[in-house]
């Protein structure tokens, strides 16, 4: 059977195809509601639901925080003070000194004194200044390690710290130095008082606690010159 002119057109001309497929619509999902959790958990899942919710594990070892109530300690520190009552010391000073009578200045001889740990020298003259070490200088060293000094090249000199260190300082350089400024040194006097204390300290309202026993007074005595002149009879030849 020929085919008819419809079959042939068809076959060597089929025209525009078409290509279009109708999407297949996706289930609707409702937002209103959450999705309930899978009854049945991963164990990766289950693992991480542990961590977050275990408390965080006890320190074998914990230190409660200071207390902002605790009182704070703070160390005592002694005040300076005088022992009470006062040890007996040995003093040992000459009462009088024999000088020239024309002399302005003496150089005292080694004085010696013992009886506590820590004492207070205090050293007074009627007119009279006292040296110590450098000569003609005043020399306060009231923040050393060893003696603390007051006053020196003064009518008033104070030494003070462990009694060894303090008869050091005083017999050092020729031993301690008496000189006026006017006049001379004869019949004029001075006094020395030592006070144990139960540290260093330099405070001269310390002074007046020096018992009797402890405190020696000294005297320039101007030494006897006499010029004699000899007569004797000689005979001529």
């Amino acid at each position: 059977m020929a085919p008819t002119v419809a079959d042939v057109l068809t076959q060597e001309d089929p025209g525009s195809v078409s290509t279009y497929v109708e999407p297949t619509p996706e289930p609707s999902v409702d937002t209103s509601t959450s999705a309930s959790p899978s009854p049945e958990a991963s164990p990766i899942d289950s693992a991480d639901s542990a961590t977050v919710q275990s408390p965080e594990p006890t320190p074998e070892y914990s230190v409660a925080p200071a207390s902002s109530d605790t009182a704070t300690v703070e160390p005592i520190i002694e005040a300076d003070a005088p022992l009470s009552p006062q040890p007996k010391y040995t003093i040992k000073i000459p009462a009088t000194f024999a000088i020239d009578p024309r002399a302005n200045s003496y150089f005292l001889p080694s004085i010696y004194l013992a009886g506590s740990k820590f004492t207070l020298v205090c050293i007074n003259g009627n007119g009279i200044n006292f040296d110590l070490a450098n000569k003609r200088v005043s020399d306060d060293s009231s923040d050393t390690k060893t003696v603390m000094v007051l006053g020196d090249g003064g009518s008033n000199l104070r030494i003070a710290g462990r009694t060894a260190d303090v008869l050091s300082v005083i017999n050092s350089g020729a031993g301690l130095f008496a000189y006026t400024n006017s006049g001379g040194l004869r019949d004029r006097s001075g006094s020395v008082s030592v006070i144990a204390t139960n540290k260093a300290t330099i405070d001269s309202a310390f002074c007046g606690a020096a018992v009797s026993g402890n405190s020696s007074t000294f005297t320039f005595r101007a030494l006897g010159l006499q010029v004699d002149t000899k007569k004797g009879s000689g005979r001529l030849k």
